[in-house]
């Protein structure tokens, strides 16, 4: 979504307005997100950064991950995975250093670049994993750093139709959510932040205006940012998240043909506890 927000050099404060409002539930954003060069960069370097979670998980994390998924499969040299938003191909790369044959999936070219100059023992597919059409091939699943939050009700019934078709008899699928607990947790307050020198959205100056909205009737939030590049091109980008918790996703699993075989704190394998904050869950295809 992209607007002018100048006329005859005045700032349309009426159209701010209503551009900073609370979206009706769902209402995309900024449809090419992934595409934009600039921020592709961005993603990028986030997946990357060996300081923080903010994309792929740190490291020591990503190490602890990487060890468990298999164990929880039972996987053997010669089986087969795929890691849906595969970003840079991080956990491919260590999954196919294990003797895995890997297929990572992502909508970004950039991520993909890097991933494939850095990995070429697996395969990488640019495509929105909303259009995955494999059918039977994968031992193994994976969908990691609770991507399933940003779907729809709509999409994420698509989704696991999707994962379930292309998984083999009593394949795994293997994912973690983000749950209410967390979002409670968080403080989220607007604001506001100036570039000068560019930033994560633009890379010139710009401005941008960060709304939070609360949807608890649907288990669900937005992150706005509305963002005001200095000659009043005005782009709204959105960040929603429908939260789960064990109780939520297990009927929607069941009801796509899984079986919910084990619940974890996260996807390093720590133990369950009420009150976790990104559970993770290994789910099997039934026959």
């Amino acid at each position: 979504m992209t607007f002018e927000l100048l006329h005859n050099n005045l700032l349309d404060l009426a159209a701010l307005k209503d551009l900073c409002a609370k979206p009706p539930l769902f209402e995309p954003g900024e449809p090419h997100f992934w595409d934009d060069p600039h921020i592709a960069t961005q993603m990028l370097q986030a997946h990357l950064d060996p300081t923080n979670d903010a994309a792929s998980f740190r490291p020591e994390i990503r190490g602890k991950i990487v060890h468990w998924i298999p164990q929880q499969a039972s996987l053997k040299p010669g089986d087969s995975l795929l890691d849906l938003g595969c970003g840079p191909g991080l956990y491919c790369k260590a999954f196919a250093e294990m003797g895995l044959y890997v297929t990572g999936m992502d909508l970004s070219e950039n991520s993909l670049r890097y991933a494939r100059e850095h990995d070429s023992k697996s395969t990488y597919i640019q495509q929105n994993y909303l259009m995955l059409d494999l059918e039977n091939q994968f031992d193994v699943v994976t969908l990691i750093s609770r991507d399933f939050n940003v779907l729809s009700p709509e999409n994420a019934n698509r989704f696991l139709q999707n994962v379930h078709r292309a998984l083999k008899p009593s394949g795994y699928f293997i994912f973690d959510v983000t749950t209410k607990v967390h979002h409670d947790k968080v403080s989220r307050q607007p604001g506001y932040s100036i570039a000068t020198q560019g930033g994560f959205w633009k890379p010139g100056p710009h401005i941008t205006l960060t709304q939070a909205y609360d949807y608890p009737d649907h288990d669900t939030m937005v992150e706005q940012f509305v963002v005001i590049e200095e000659h009043g091109t005005v782009s709204v980008y959105r960040n929603w998240f429908h939260y789960y918790s064990p109780a939520t996703i297990t009927p929607l699993l069941e009801e796509h043909g899984f079986t919910v075989e084990s619940v974890y704190n996260d996807l390093t394998g720590t133990p369950y506890s009420e009150g976790a904050e990104f559970p993770g869950f290994v789910a099997r295809k039934m026959s």
